[in-house]
């Protein structure tokens, strides 16, 4: 009996499916014969992070029809790559040969990425800045003093960082507001939020010939003429994967990065592709996790304080990590910890400093809304945090005697748990130069690519800026390869009729009483932030914060405490909240539009 490859490429995935798939649609492919297609373009790229973007855009500016597919509502796109630092991994002409040495150095041994793979990724990162100034940046210039995320290492510092608004450390989403608006004015590109990729459809010979999503309650089949894009990102919110590839318990993602689950690495399996490194994430980080949301916050440290590890035993850190990479004996491992700890106060220790910027000062609003355990023994706290009472008291004891400065004997007493969350993931599908998806046997599954931090080249060390970098660069890449339409592809339509499109999104019209008034302002990444604002005589005596995008939890004070300090000062000429800049300013910012 023969079989086509299609056939041969899905029996060899068949066995790790099952192990991999939790949490996301079950696998049930779809043949591209029996299909009628409901809409047709010809690119498809799924995930709007940075490497969706620069593919999406790069693709229509070379004549693609393109369909820009995100997981997530609109408002909450981008995921890693609206949250991170908004570095971009550039190396300049003269330092071409560092960089690949520097990233050689960085593999430790490992056999990935191949000599092959570095020449190409580091000379398309030399494009970086260029594209960026070509596409309006207003001052991308290379952060002063870079010395590399391993400066003990060969090539170190050939990597530069560069930024779209000169800022050393860009908080406020610069880069990917800037992709945000590219993408939406872009001629020849569609974007479909609140869309979920379910399947890759493939035909007999085992071609990517389409996708499938699910998109405002519909099923809907989407051809793509020229090549599908996985830019979906990796699997921070798969605590099935975070167990099976990095013995991760109990942790989720960093950041906002939610719809972050992995499924690009199930559709491309279920096409017959194979992994790599999905071993190496950045993690474990360490941050406070706010109940109401699950997001944890970026860095969290005590100033004066003990860490009690679960056993009751005092925790202190093995040492500083580049990227979740800890130098151990000559060679860097991944940096390991317990699963949790937690900070340990007396009523003078808990005042004298905040463990993370966006708390206050002397942490009151955070202790009055819940963030610390609090009991009045010692006893009492070993109880609620559920640790041995008998070895925390011990513990207590030796670093009282240890740190005289600030012991521990005041009740009441506080804990404030530490966790250690995932960063981001590395691996997934294997990839080559051109940015093609491998097969198991080696071979590239035609019409599938990926970009970004989906199956990333990075197999052991990770240098600052190089997901984001990198996924511009394989953008890039890609774009060139997927606005050749193949020999294999019918150009000629197949629609049988009008292509399928989501509803557009309704403008939601907020009601005012009398001496009522709406404003509108932007908050972190330049999105919305609208408000109401009512008025008694000429005082200002209500606002209700009406629509944000904010990131709950990491903006609750904000959100509680911009209002009250304009109401009690009768001006919008406030002091913003410490940690919540960007939403300070867009609660300012509206309230001026409702007052104008």
């Amino acid at each position: 009996m023969s079989i086509t490859r299609k056939q041969f490429l899905a029996g060899a995935a068949a066995g790790m499916m099952g192990a991999f798939a939790a949490g996301t649609a079950a696998a049930a492919p779809v043949k591209a014969e029996d299909i009628q297609w409901d809409a047709e373009y010809d690119v498809v790229v799924v995930g709007f992070g940075a490497a969706g973007a620069s593919t999406a855009i790069n693709s229509a500016e070379m004549g693609a029809n393109v369909l820009l597919m995100e997981k997530a509502p609109q408002g909450y796109e981008g995921g890693n790559s609206a949250v991170c630092y908004q570095w971009v991994a550039q190396v300049f002409p003269d330092d071409v040969e560092r960089a690949k040495t520097y990233m050689k150095a960085m593999r430790e041994g490992f056999q990935t990425p191949t000599d092959e793979m570095i020449d190409v990724y580091i000379e398309e990162l030399t494009h970086n800045q260029e594209w960026l100034i070509a596409h309006g940046a207003p001052n991308c210039v290379p952060r002063e003093n870079y010395t590399g995320e391993f400066p003990d290492m060969e090539g170190a510092g050939s990597i530069s960082i560069v930024t779209v608004d000169g800022q050393d450390r860009a908080q406020h989403s610069s880069l990917y507001r800037m992709l945000r608006k590219l993408v939406a004015s872009t001629e020849g590109l569609e974007t479909w939020f609140g869309c979920r990729a379910t399947h890759l459809i493939q035909d007999a010979e085992g071609v990517v010939r389409g996708v499938e999503c699910e998109c405002q309650g519909q099923t809907i089949r989407v051809r793509a003429k020229n090549g599908v894009a996985l830019t979906c990102g990796g699997y921070e919110n798969n605590p099935r994967m975070l167990e099976d590839f990095n013995e991760a318990v109990g942790v989720g993602p960093l950041g906002a990065s939610f719809w972050n689950e992995g499924d690009g690495i199930n559709m491309a399996m279920e096409a017959g592709a194979r992994l790599w490194h999905v071993h190496n994430y950045v993690g474990p980080n360490m941050g406070y996790r706010f109940k109401n949301s699950g997001v944890y916050t970026f860095g969290l440290y005590s100033f004066y304080g003990l860490s009690v590890a679960p056993d009751g035993t005092r925790y202190t850190s093995i040492g500083a990590s580049g990227h979740g990479k800890f130098l151990y004996y000559g060679n860097r491992v991944n940096f390991f910890c317990p699963r949790w700890t937690f900070f340990i106060f007396d009523d003078d220790s808990v005042h004298a400093g905040a463990p993370h910027k966006s708390f206050d000062a002397d942490c009151q609003w955070e202790i009055d809304h819940g963030y610390y355990s609090i009991a009045d023994t010692l006893e009492d706290l070993a109880a609620q945090i559920e640790v041995p009472v008998e070895k925390f008291l011990e513990t207590v004891e030796a670093f009282n005697a240890s740190e005289p400065r600030m012991p521990i004997v005041k009740a009441p007493f506080y804990a404030l748990r530490c966790d250690y969350p995932c960063g981001n993931t590395q691996g997934g599908p294997e990839r080559n130069e051109k940015g093609q998806v491998i097969a198991v046997d080696g071979t590239p599954i035609p019409h599938l690519y990926e970009a970004g931090e989906l199956g990333d080249i990075h197999s052991h060390c990770y240098n600052a800026s190089c997901n984001v970098g990198g996924g511009l660069a394989f953008g890039r890449i890609i774009a060139r390869q997927v606005c050749q339409t193949p020999d294999d592809t019918d150009p000629a339509s197949q629609l049988t009729g009008e292509g399928w499109h989501p509803a557009p999104r309704e403008e939601v019209v907020y009601e005012c009483g009398e001496n009522q008034f709406i404003g509108k302002g932007q908050g972190k990444g330049g999105l919305p932030m609208v408000v109401r604002v009512t008025r008694d005589g000429d005082k200002i005596s209500e606002i209700e914060i009406l629509e944000h995008y904010e990131t709950l939890g990491l903006v609750d004070k904000c959100l509680e405490q911009m209002p009250q300090r304009i109401i009690e000062a009768q001006s919008t000429d406030v002091d913003v909240i410490t940690g919540a800049t960007m939403t300070s300013i867009g609660i300012i910012s509206a309230v001026a539009d409702a007052l104008k």
